[in-house]
């Protein structure tokens, strides 16, 4: 399997998606996304890496195109459905410089894990250890003081990022933090 050799580093680098499975008989790859098909179009490299597979690869994206909420790559040196099977399960990484340029009230998921977490009275309630995809909107993971909160990642729930100072300010909705 060509690719070169790469080592992955979270502070330069992001996971947008994983290899569900091989496509067609001529190496293509069938990706789940962890934002949009589309965003896959700006990417002419990829990074391969998965705790078991042994160490990342680096990929040139030869092709991309999109099926459904899925996109479909064709990668240099991925020839046939056999190469193809071996990268499946794999994490895929790319330089985070290629991300999507956002609006000024939008944020990649991974800008909010580890942010410290407080209501506008002051409560603290932990850090953002993930967040997960709702068919309506995403969802915060905050784990703090025992206890975890599922809040909506939406405007009306959060009020303010501060990723300088590492904080996110949410709003005080009555019922909220109790349903939690």
């Amino acid at each position: 399997m060509n690719g070169q050799p790469a080592t992955v580093d979270s502070r330069l680098h992001v996971r947008v998606g994983r290899i569900a499975k091989p496509h067609g008989i001529k190496g293509e790859l069938k990706i789940l996304p962890y934002g949009e098909a589309e965003d896959f179009r700006l990417y002419r490299e990829v990074l391969l890496a998965g705790e078991t597979t042994g160490p990342a690869r680096l990929f040139q994206v030869e092709n991309f195109r999109p099926q459904g909420k899925m996109a479909l790559l064709e990668l240099a040196g991925v020839t046939d459905r056999e190469a193809a099977e071996g990268l499946a399960g794999r994490e895929v990484w790319v330089a985070k410089e290629l991300l999507a340029a956002l609006a000024e009230d939008e944020f990649y998921w991974h800008e909010l894990v580890g942010l410290r977490v407080v209501t506008e009275s002051g409560r603290n309630l932990g850090r953002v250890k993930a967040l997960f995809a709702t068919g309506g909107h995403d969802v915060l993971v905050v784990r703090g003081g025992g206890r975890e909160y599922f809040i909506p990642a939406r405007r009306e729930f959060m009020l303010a990022v501060d990723q300088e100072a590492g904080l996110l300010t949410i709003a005080e909705v009555p019922g909220l933090l109790d349903l939690n």
